[in-house]
């Protein structure tokens, strides 16, 4: 299932005859139709939805909760419009599925308002204008576990961490932050509002998108990027004005690095879940892994690269004189799997590109030197 939503001022439609010959006949006071401040959705029921119609109707009953949550709209107006996809369902599903949507709808609380299904139309519409006010997006039957999506062990226990969050100033002076309904404290903000959201962000541990970014609209609007309907969430498909932009940057990064005299490398993507080396490295982040069953094992999809580089460096024959030795790999890709409200547009994603480098030291002051160079290579 397609939908876009539209965020209206109001919706004016009329009935003008018969898309199909099936469709039951409309009693001339039905045949137009008028609603004001309403969350239009216009619905293309696709053939795979014809598999799991309970699913895909939770699946996009979740999706219009979300986005009328967003735009506060408790007036929804489902509007059939076969122009969103090139693979529809066969009309007798696809109006099953609409109307087991609306009926969804109706339970959660919201006034439905269902345009005919299988005629002709005619219609106006005033959309509101607003960033939100304008959305798409592609239902699967998978979504219906947008709460239901396994969250693991390990995630359920991050949250319950307890942590402690303090301000370091260059005199040594150290403040100690807490938060309360929102609120940071502990430190004077004044004239700091972007180290304040900064601190609150972090502090609140919540990564939650409230809202589609602004970015997105931009990424598809000017062909750069989109969602990958058919993979995971959180990997995307870059066209090929976003594939240059992303490899000139890539470039630029991979130069400055060589520069700095890095050596480049390549790692794997997967690794064994029971190496005796990544076994106790895991169990420190054991929280967002890709999980992988391959013929022989079990295996987890990389993160970072960090421990492709450290079994590279544990493997080597060097001489104190090499020191420091930094190796380095721009990842394509490393893999985390944030939590499905997490993840949106290119602001976390599950699969991305990471410039990952990590040198060798022979001691303490060694690596204090090391990371002025690396502060330095960054900042300028």
């Amino acid at each position: 299932m397609r939908i876009l939503f539209l965020h209206v001022d109001y919706l004016e439609y009329e009935v003008k005859e018969k898309a199909l010959k099936s469709a039951p006949d409309i009693p001339a006071s039905k045949r137009r139709g008028r609603v004001e401040e309403a969350l239009v959705c216009f619905i293309s029921a696709e053939q795979r939805d014809e598999a799991n119609l309970a699913g895909v109707t939770r699946a996009a009953a979740e999706n219009v909760a979300d986005v009328a949550g967003q735009v506060h709209a408790k007036r929804v107006v489902l509007y059939p419009y076969a122009h969103l996809s090139s693979s529809l369902a066969s009309p007798g599903p696809a109006q099953e599925l609409i109307a087991s949507l609306e009926k969804e709808l109706v339970v959660r609380g919201f006034e439905v308002h269902a345009s005919p299904f299988g005629y002709y139309k005619s219609f106006k519409v005033a959309v509101k204008g607003h960033p939100l006010s304008e959305l798409s997006r592609e239902i699967v039957a998978e979504s219906a576990a947008a709460g239901k999506e396994e969250i693991s062990d390990a995630v359920k226990a991050e949250a319950k961490l307890v942590s402690h969050w303090h301000i370091l100033e260059p005199t040594g002076h150290m403040h100690h932050l807490s938060i309360k309904d929102g609120k940071v404290s502990g430190y004077p903000f004044e004239g700091h509002d972007r180290l304040r959201k900064f601190a609150t962000y972090e502090i609140a541990k919540s990564r939650e998108a409230k809202e589609e970014p602004a970015h997105v609209r931009l990424m598809q609007e000017l062909e750069l990027v989109d969602y990958e309907p058919g993979s995971d969430p959180g990997n995307l498909r870059y066209y090929p004005k976003g594939k240059l932009i992303k490899g000139l940057l890539e470039e630029f990064i991979s130069e400055r690095v060589r520069e700095y005299g890095a050596m480049e490398v390549e790692s794997p993507v997967m690794y064994d879940f029971e190496h005796p080396a990544l076994k106790s490295y895991l169990a420190r982040f054991p929280a967002r892994q890709y999980i992988v069953q391959t013929p022989n094992k079990r295996a987890f999809l990389r993160f970072s690269a960090c421990f492709g580089q450290f079994l590279i460096m544990k493997d080597m024959v060097i001489s104190y004189k090499q020191l420091p030795l930094p190796l380095y790999e721009l990842t394509r890709y490393s893999f985390r799997a944030e939590q499905r409200g997490e993840v949106a547009g290119l602001r976390r994603l599950r699969a991305f590109t990471m410039p990952d480098c990590h040198a060798l030291v022979s001691d303490i002051e060694m690596a204090k030197e090391e990371l002025m160079v690396r502060f330095d290579l960054a900042w300028s």
